[in-house]
């Protein structure tokens, strides 16, 4: 296997797919993984010691609002695209409803996986292929706000470069629709007539196909678009604030979140400009921590 060719066998992973839902179970288990090797850990991961902990970790800070979080499902599931290896796991039981072994099996016959013994050798000799596919992995599946956030709960240190294209006009029209200001706090500030820390967020990610369109749009703060992107607020139909009872802190976060839950952002003045509400709801289903 060549590099472009597991660079293709990657983006080729099968995703569990409906609509624009996210399902960002097998990206985070590959990130993991890659993310481990970069520092020099075996190729093979224990489900029981390692997966089934860091992995449940992952897909509960930065996946879906779920009643419940399986790491087995990906750690089992990328066998099927060929670019897995699992020891151990000939004897484990299948779920009733389809082939997956179920965790309980999992840990009782001691199962490990990692990538295949031809991945993990192109892996640990080109770190920074490494580096390339891990960034490839989280840039498809993520907003670029989030990704540093991912990187350092994964042990690494490191920024990527952001290739990813941007509409040139998207940040100068969104940000001059809602008046310079973030549309929650207000904030303003210039350094002579520069903005900064203020920032045009997309409602519905581009990842899921959500277009560079003022309507999916939002002028914010840094603070607040980072709040969105992580799913601590959130929009009503009225375009009023809504807080995920997750959010939790002292003073300043009374100050800078609690005194704005229930009241209607600051909205444009061409009415076209405003969110749209099927942007809304999907952030609300696929991203707000409910």
């Amino acid at each position: 296997m060549t590099p472009n060719e597991l660079r293709v066998a990657i983006l080729g992973v099968k995703r569990w797919n409906r609509g624009d839902e996210r399902a960002p179970n097998k990206p985070l288990m590959m990130a993991y993984a890659i993310a481990k090797y970069i520092q020099g850990h075996g190729q093979m991961f224990s489900y029981e010691d390692e997966v089934d902990r860091d992995v449940h970790l992952l897909l509960k800070r930065f996946g879906p609002s779920r009643k419940a979080y399986h790491p087995e499902y990906p750690f089992w599931r990328l066998f099927n695209d060929g670019i897995w290896r699992l020891d151990n796991a000939e004897e484990c039981i299948p779920r009733s409803s389809n082939t997956d072994a179920k965790k309980s099996e999992l840990i009782k016959h001691q199962v490990t996986g990692g990538f295949s013994d031809e991945i993990y050798e192109l892996l640990q000799n080109d770190t920074q292929l490494a580096i390339e596919l891990l960034e490839t992995i989280l840039s498809e599946s993520f907003p670029e706000s989030i990704v540093p956030e991912i990187t350092a709960q994964l042990g690494l240190e490191f920024t990527f470069k952001q290739v990813q294209k941007r509409d040139p006009n998207f940040r100068r029209e969104v940000l001059n629709a809602y008046n310079g200001k973030c549309a929650i706090c207000g904030f303003d500030a210039r350094i002579n007539d520069d903005l900064f820390a203020l920032e045009a967020a997309h409602i519905k990610w581009k990842q899921f196909n959500g277009p560079c369109s003022v309507n999916n749009g939002l002028a914010l703060c840094t603070l607040h678009h980072k709040a969105l992107d992580k799913g601590a607020l959130g929009l009503d139909s009225n375009l009023k604030v809504v807080l995920s009872n997750r959010l939790n802190g002292g003073e300043v976060v009374e100050h800078l979140f609690y005194k704005f839950e229930g009241k209607q952002i600051n909205l444009t003045r061409d009415r076209a400009y405003l969110p749209n509400d099927s942007f809304l709801e999907w952030h609300q289903a696929e991203v707000f921590k409910s």
